[in-house]
């Protein structure tokens, strides 16, 4: 695995540095060090870079190798991502923040009116990231 790929890799899932180390059992440290190197992670122990491509692996992503287009990283496309991703968007729309109603302005209705914001804009996210998925199986 290249830094590249690592990188890369993560972009592609939007996971945060926090989430992979969290996922892998690798320290966020170094996963920030590994995203700073250039080429192949040779001087990295094995251990390491195994249990982060196993982390991006579970999570989605499939690393590509020399075939003489160079390494690479894509999205794996699962009946089971779009299923995933449909359970979390049923999950969150039943938990989502209520409208705050008509209640006079204070800082208790802009909390709510913040988590409900919050609330939409991950529902969007997963929106649209299921919509992706089922495009690319498609192809």
């Amino acid at each position: 695995m290249t830094a590249e790929q690592l990188r890369a890799a993560r972009a592609m899932l939007r996971m945060e540095q926090s989430a992979l180390a969290a996922a892998s059992g690798v320290s966020v440290e170094t996963v920030k060090r590994l995203e700073r190197m250039q080429g192949h992670l040779s001087e990295t122990r094995v251990a390491t870079i195994k249990a982060l491509r196993d982390a991006l692996e579970a999570a989605g992503v499939e690393f590509l190798g020399e075939d003489g287009g160079g390494v690479g990283v894509r999205l794996k496309i699962r009946s089971e991502a779009v299923a995933d991703l449909t359970r979390r968007i049923e999950a969150l729309q039943a938990d989502m923040t209520p409208e705050p109603g008509n209640e006079k302005p204070s800082p208790r209705k802009a909390m709510k009116q913040l988590r409900r914001a919050h609330d939409q804009n991950e529902l969007t996210d997963l929106k649209n990231r299921r919509a992706t998925s089922r495009r690319e199986a498609r192809k």
